[in-house]
């Protein structure tokens, strides 16, 4: 039997009770949290294990729902010149110059920041393929997808037989853990032709314990696309594949509705053109949606309808997308900079959208997210304030916090790292 291990803290976020517990504890026996309460309320016996983190505000590890490791090193590499559609283009050929060494050391550097700044799960589209193995073997717990692309290949077929081909090597010699489960992703909707789409929905079948994500909707050329069959995108596409079928009349949320791929679809990323109808598709399908405020803000998309989403009951969380469009993996940056749009939202809903919110998407056994009897000890703390403000929660001191966080435990490992001075 595991020996038991109890934390103290200070201050104590749940995130599944109104008020933080002062001066409280956490048992934890392995992986998963037995009790958890105020320090006085603990019988302690000789064989538990302590570790009192002192003036500590201790919640639960951050949530990344949404993340490219590969081009953690693209930062400041690949400018955005006000076209959505050559900006990708300068993407793929930037990609085309990177080895597997330098992926490798990207997706290197991107687990390390993002374990500095708080994220303990982490869901990464894996255009390379070579963040799994080192996902699978890093302090982070992951949800890896494997990106489809087939808009330039010269066979859908044999580009997704291939597709499996590799996936059943790598899995079979790289198989799932408890910490790292896999995925899949196409692309987008006009990236990625019908016929693959279909494949992959059957495969699916029979595969119902994997998730899915899909960029949908990110920018107005897209919308553009969708609609009028026009535009910078129809364009490359004729040149890439000229018999490729390019839709009229409709919108990347509906067109995925009519080739039946809604129901499939577990998480969709960014979201930023949808309308009524949309918002009712996404809402039958319960479908979790991503927004990457960073990225939404490089890129100047028109504003976020946030406000809309909560109205449908669609659940909202956030990721930081890639270095190639952000500034930081930092989610703490991503709560401050989604507050600073919405600042009527309370501190502690903006902390649900990088905790409870993407568990939901993520965790069928409801056991990430929170800090509760029976759920995974993934925790974070972070320094709690010196002095006290009155007008300001200890919810609004973590969405504002923008060190290194000071203890981090993934799995029921303790994991811990100096704050520095650097901000993100």
């Amino acid at each position: 039997m595991d020996q038991r291990l109890v934390l103290f803290a200070k201050t104590i976020l749940t995130m599944d009770r109104p008020r933080p517990i002062e001066d409280g504890f956490v048992l934890i026996q392995g992986s998963r949290i037995l009790r958890v309460g105020k320090r006085q309320d603990l019988y302690l016996t000789p064989s538990l294990r302590m570790l009192d983190l002192g003036d500590t505000i201790l919640m639960p590890g951050l949530i990344n729902a949404h993340c490219h490791l590969d081009f953690t090193n693209f930062k400041g590499k690949v400018k955005y010149q006000g076209g959505f559609r050559e900006w990708l283009r300068q993407m793929a050929m930037k990609g085309r110059e990177m080895t597997p060494a330098d992926f490798k050391n990207s997706v290197r550097q991107g687990i390390e920041e993002s374990l500095a700044y708080g994220t303990t799960t982490l869901c990464d589209v894996a255009t390379s393929w070579e963040s799994y193995p080192l996902l699978r073997r890093s302090p982070l717990r992951s949800f890896v997808f494997f990106e489809l692309i087939d808009m330039a290949q010269p066979s859908t077929a044999l580009y997704w037989k291939s597709f499996q081909d590799r996936l059943k090597h790598l899995v079979h010699s790289e198989p799932p853990t408890e910490t790292c489960q896999w995925g899949l992703s196409p692309h987008t909707p006009f990236t990625v032709s019908k016929d693959m789409l279909q494949s992959v929905k059957r495969y699916l079948n029979d595969h119902r314990h994997l998730l899915t994500t899909i960029h949908v909707a990110e920018s107005g050329e897209e919308t553009w696309f969708f609609k009028k069959g026009a535009g910078p995108i129809a364009e490359r596409l004729k040149v890439l594949n000229p018999d490729w079928a390019i839709p009229r009349g409709t919108t990347p949320v509906q067109y995925l509705s009519q080739n039946g791929w809604m129901p499939k679809l577990d998480i969709g990323v960014h979201l930023n053109e949808v309308n009524g109808n949309d918002l009712k598709i996404l809402a039958k399908n319960r479908t979790v949606v991503v927004h990457c405020p960073g990225s939404h803000r490089y890129f100047g998309h028109k504003r976020f309808q946030y406000e809309k989403f909560k109205k449908q009951g669609i659940t909202v969380c956030l990721g930081t997308d890639s270095l190639a469009s952000n500034q930081s993996l930092s989610m703490f940056r991503e709560m401050r900079l989604f507050q600073e749009s919405y600042p009527q939202i309370s501190a502690q809903e903006v902390l649900s959208l990088a905790t409870v919110k993407p568990a939901r998407a993520l965790d069928g056994s409801h056991h990430l997210g929170q800090i509760k009897p029976g759920y995974l000890a993934d925790l974070i703390g972070i320094p709690a304030p010196r002095t006290t403000n009155s007008k300001r929660t200890v919810y609004d001191h973590v969405v504002n916090y923008r060190k290194p966080v000071s203890f981090s435990m993934v799995h029921g490992q303790p994991k811990f790292r100096l704050a520095s001075s650097k901000k993100k």
